[in-house]
């Protein structure tokens, strides 16, 4: 196995270690827990979390800690997703809708206008978003996303 294809590898086993980790637990992995779970070092756990960061998927806090992992938000949000007694949060609306659609499971968010802070309750059921009527605004066009992924 060359270098490269060796951490295309650990690249591999490490994103799904990550998600494994946020839909059991509810919470991004530390970093030492990573380690402990792949049994490598956290030299070679922050390593890998540099190049998934390329995919843009992933971000780190300034600690070196995650901070997302998309869908998935480390950190509180406006956008928590409950299904049955899990609770995740979403980066987004875009993000939490992803979380019942990625884990095929039922949920509600109760989300809050960016703009003022009004209450707004989204509920999926069987794979479709069960609302009278309602719209997402995306201020950034998508192309720009990750210019400032915090501000998007």
């Amino acid at each position: 196995m060359t270098p490269s294809q060796h951490s295309a590898a650990s690249d591999t086993a490490l994103r799904l270690c990550i998600y494994r980790h946020f839909i059991e637990r509810g919470r991004a992995p530390a970093v030492a827990e990573m380690a402990a779970a792949m049994r490598a070092s956290t030299r070679t756990i922050r390593a890998g979390l540099r190049r998934l960061v390329q995919t843009h998927a992933f971000c780190l806090q300034e600690n070196g800690e995650l901070w997302r992992a998309a869908p998935f938000s480390a950190v509180a949000t406006a956008f928590p997703v409950q299904a049955g007694n899990r609770r995740w949060w979403g980066n987004c609306i875009w993000d939490a809708l992803g979380i019942p659609a990625m884990l095929d499971r039922d949920a509600r968010i109760d989300a809050a206008c960016g703009c003022c802070n009004h209450r707004m309750l989204l509920e999926i059921s069987n794979g479709k978003l069960r609302a009278p009527a309602g719209t997402i605004h995306i201020a950034v066009p998508a192309c720009h996303w990750y210019d400032d992924i915090a501000f998007t």
